[in-house]
């Protein structure tokens, strides 16, 4: 009888969670892999176990979709996130703004960036939502 008979293999268990797949849609966006960034992403959104951790998901595939010129589909997601939990995650409205500003919707999209300055003088894009409703009324200035 061999020594590997005798020997006993160790299961590790591995059970993936949302953030497992959260952070591996991140890094497939990173790596301009949106395909699989969305992928993953959506993976993340089914497996959240609290609403902050769906807000999340949900924005980072909002803002994939966006990425590729998909503004319909990131506007439908963020439409609803806002509508459900706007409260939890302002920057939604600055990703908003973003997406109707490039379809030219411009006064919906000052309204949005407004909003988020409004929510947030603090917040992690307070810098470009300043710069975005620059160029929003300068834009809406010569139309």
């Amino acid at each position: 009888m061999s020594n590997r008979q005798n020997e006993t293999a160790v299961i590790i268990p591995f059970i993936p969670n949302s953030d497992f797949y959260f952070q591996r849609g991140i890094k497939a966006f990173q790596k301009n892999d949106v395909a699989r960034a969305k992928k993953y992403l959506l993976r993340a959104v089914t497996l959240s176990k609290s609403e902050e951790e769906k807000v999340f998901a949900l924005c980072q595939l909002a803002i994939c979709h966006q990425h590729v010129g998909e503004f319909n589909q990131s506007i439908e997601i963020l439409n609803d996130l806002i509508e459900k939990d706007g409260d939890i995650f302002p920057e939604a409205y600055y990703f908003q703004s973003n997406n109707y500003a490039y379809i030219d919707e411009l006064e919906t999209a000052l309204e949005l960036v407004s909003l988020y300055l409004e929510l947030e003088p603090d917040g992690d894009f307070f810098e470009e939502a300043e710069d975005l409703k620059d160029v929003i009324e300068i834009e809406m200035k010569n139309f």
